[in-house]
């Protein structure tokens, strides 16, 4: 059976290609054809039922096939090129995730504007005839910062919260959030004139429901999406096999489509058919590869044309409506990367999708469009024009500040153990712990559950570095050595934290305590704490808090591959009309690149991923200019060079796993 699907998706991919000219004829029907309501939203109310194992609008049957992209991961200017992408490629609907960290990231201030702009975004996708499927958490894993939860439900008292339950507090937020998103969005719904056809109530919540203690709270989450006022469906995703069982009643309520992520082959399709009763069968996610971690080789899994396409046919045969996970990925731009337990996640999200991270279609787009145009008898609209991506010569930059000379001279907090970073409600970037020693320092200096990347310098000279993922770096010896002048002298210690991404996949009850981000569990000399810290607060949003350009250090204070503190470096280019471009940076250690003020992300020798995508979005025509903080290695040769496609290099592993809860070296 196998062999006969393919036989016939390459030919159906061969005779396709001559209705994909806006001037060709419509195809004719083709063996296998599946039928799609010509419905679209047009500004007047639709109802869609489901029932009869079908997706029905206005009482016709159809598919739901869908591309996913992430508020908070496309640019506003690029909002109606990303629709116009999918609906060319032979979707009807696009499935948004809404993280409500990004909406809501200070308690009770919502923020629906640039990236967050969902209003917008659902008129675009109504002005373009597609229709939409929300997910708006207040769980989305999604590979970002915990998961889409707001940060600040860590401060305090608040850590104690049982997240995804039932907890009155944790309901309290949840339900804030959803009224806020129920005001933006409630009056696009299908049943209201608008292109929003379903509602997903969390997300994934199969695989907390053992240590959450049953199904009582996405049915209480349910009557709060109801409540906020949406009426549209609403359903779920389970990730593999269904829990508790395959058959039978949904622990959901009879009332809730229940999702089958990665959904493939026909074991599985069995199983959601029979969970599905009078319910449609959906794939929610169909994954066009997986997510990629640091000192990792950049993700295969899923990625091969083959897999998609053979998918996408088996799909189509068993009639079964589905998403792809994702059609654009994109850009972690700033601070909002995951982590995977311990194992932090890249600033790209490509994802090997059909529209690649700078906006171009490709191989996959194309033939995932010739086969969707063949196999529904379309005739699809051409994409838009390919976006230009760009080189640019190389660019020479000079050491302008040390980090630590720009934090001034009034600290955050004093406190007398150093603060987590949430009590200092902060949701990303860098914390600066500083204690000033009179008569110096000397002895064995122990940070402890230091997250997640803690750099330690004394008297502006960097002695060590800490990361979980490499045994013993957090001990370091400070033994008087002259070139430090830590003993019998002033001395300051300084302890950068930079918090790499808190976990993503939240399944139990240590989860929030697990998330929190700074010095956690203090510092020791000699096995004594030390206490009495001033710290500053290092959000680095758009860049450093002050920089003083014009007074810049002498180059020789920072000997090429030498160990440097944490420094910014500047230049400037110019243009004259704004292209993308891939920023090569191989030639830096550990940072954060900005242009113009805009965050591009985070960058880090350890591979696999070398390179950050500059958007043109963030250009401008004439002198633009760029700041690299870098937080370990002076450049051997201190420039950046623009290329056209994200660059890779053997990635450096870490010697222990870090994307299981417990922490251990390998087995030999």
């Amino acid at each position: 059976m196998k062999t006969r699907h393919l036989a016939f998706t390459l030919a159906a991919i061969i005779g396709a290609a001559a209705m994909l000219t806006s001037h060709s004829a419509p195809a004719q029907p083709a063996p296998g054809k599946v039928t799609l309501t010509s419905i679209v939203p047009d500004g007047k109310p639709h109802t869609l039922e489901l029932k009869n194992k079908s997706f029905l609008i206005d009482g016709q049957p159809t598919l739901i096939i869908a591309g996913e992209m992430h508020f908070g991961r496309i640019l506003p200017e690029d909002f109606e090129t990303r629709v116009k992408q999918a609906k060319a490629m032979g979707l009807n609907t696009i499935s948004f995730y809404l993280f409500w960290n990004l909406v809501e990231p200070v308690e009770g201030k919502f923020d629906f504007t640039g990236m967050n702009d969902v209003r917008r975004m659902l008129k675009i996708c109504q002005d373009n005839g597609m229709w939409v499927v929300l997910r708006p958490g207040p769980y989305c894993c999604a590979e970002v910062d915990y998961g889409g939860i707001p940060s600040w439900t860590l401060k305090g008292d608040n850590v104690k919260v049982k997240i995804r339950t039932t907890d009155p507090k944790y309901m309290e937020w949840s339900r804030n959030y959803i009224n806020a998103v129920a005001k933006e969005v409630a009056d696009f719904q299908s049943t209201r004139g608008g292109p929003l056809l379903m509602v997903q109530v969390e997300n994934e919540y199969g695989m907390a429901v053992k240590n959450a203690g049953g199904y009582d709270y996405p049915v209480a989450l349910k009557k709060v999406f109801r409540d906020a006022g949406f009426t549209v469906p609403l359903f779920v995703c389970d990730p593999g096999s269904f829990s508790p069982k395959a058959a039978g009643p949904s622990p959901y309520g009879d009332d809730i489509l229940r999702g089958r992520n990665g959904l493939n082959g026909e074991a599985a399709y069995q199983q959601a058919l029979a969970a599905a009763g009078d319910f449609p069968v959906y794939a929610p996610e169909v994954y066009t590869a997986w997510f990629s971690a640091w000192g990792q080789p950049t993700a295969t899994k899923n990625a091969p044309l083959k897999a998609i396409t053979d998918w996408t046919t088996f799909l189509l045969d068993h009639n079964t409506s589905w998403c792809y996970y994702l059609v654009f990925g994109g850009t972690n731009y700033g601070y909002n990367t995951g982590c995977n337990e311990h194992l932090p996640l890249i600033t790209s999200y490509d994802y090997n999708a059909p529209i690649d991270e700078a906006g171009r279609t490709t191989e996959k787009f194309r033939a995932l469009r010739q086969i969707l145009a063949t196999r529904t008898g379309r005739m699809l609209p051409e994409p838009p024009a390919e976006p230009a991506v760009i080189t640019l010569p190389e660019i020479r930059f000079k050491p302008i500040q040390t980090l630590s000379s720009t934090v001034g001279d009034k600290p955050t907090l004093t406190s007398a153990k150093p603060a987590a970073m949430e009590d200092l409600d902060q949701p990303f970037g860098f914390v600066l712990y500083r204690k000033t020693f009179p008569n110096g320092i000397k002895g064995k200096l122990e940070l402890r559950d230091a997250r997640d990347y803690a750099i330690t310098t004394v008297n502006k000279k960097q002695v060590g570095e800490s990361f979980v993922g490499v045994p013993g770096s957090n001990i370091i010896n400070l033994d008087g050595s002259a070139s430090l002048t830590i003993d019998g002298s002033p001395t300051v210690l300084d302890i950068l934290v930079q918090n790499l991404g808190r976990i993503s996949v939240i399944v139990d009850s240590t989860s929030p305590s697990r998330a929190r981000k700074g010095l956690i569990g203090g510092v020791f000399l000699d096995g004594k704490e030390l206490t009495d810290w001033s710290i500053y607060s290092l959000p680095l949003t758009n860049g450093p808090i002050s920089l003083e350009t014009d007074v810049p250090l002498h180059e020789a204070a920072l000997p090429p591959g030498e160990h440097i503190p944490p420094t910014f470096y500047a230049s400037t280019f110019t243009l004259e009309k704004p292209a993308s471009t891939y920023l090569d940076l191989r030639n830096w250690s550990m940072g954060v690149v900005w242009v113009n003020g805009h965050n591009l992300g985070r960058y880090w020798d350890r591979g696999a991923i070398r390179s950050l995508l500059l958007p043109a979005a963030f250009l401008k025509a004439g002198q633009n200019d760029i700041t690299i903080l870098e937080l370990n290695e002076a450049p051997k040769n201190p420039t950046v060079a623009g290329t056209t496609h994200f660059l890779e290099t053997a990635p450096v592993p870490f010697p222990i796993k870090l994307d299981t809860p417990v922490l251990a070296l390998p087995k030999p």
